[in-house]
């Protein structure tokens, strides 16, 4: 990744109070997520690397310092590389999509049963 990327993730992330990823994955799609929003030419690209970005920084729990959530980012951004990024970014939207479904499915009207059954 670029080190500007990195630079906006630790920036938008400084802003966001004391907090820290559940996971390093997590804590990854939150750098790509934040990376991708900020770079991408593509608006389709722009506006699904920030949904997933809400999408994980609601998955923040406890109250963990500044510290180790900056600690948590900059671990993960240590493994990503631009050959990496793409695909990596790609499975984060993929959970995103997936909770999408579910939460779709859960909303969906459910067919009501005839009133009157015949022969009853």
């Amino acid at each position: 990744m670029k080190p500007l990327s990195i630079a906006l993730a630790a920036a938008l992330l400084g802003t966001s109070g004391a907090a820290a990823a559940q996971s390093a994955t997590d804590a990854r799609c939150i750098v790509l997520s934040s990376a991708f929003a900020n770079q991408s030419k593509d608006a389709t690209q722009r506006k699904l690397a920030e949904d997933s970005l809400y999408f994980y920084l609601g998955r923040i729990s406890g109250q963990p310092t500044s510290a180790q959530f900056k600690a948590a980012l900059d671990a993960q951004s240590k493994t990503l590389t631009d050959a990496t990024a793409g695909n990596l970014m790609g499975e984060c939207v993929k959970a995103v999509r997936a909770k999408v479904e579910l939460l779709q499915t859960l909303a969906a009207p459910q067919p009501k049963p005839p009133a009157n059954p015949q022969g009853r």
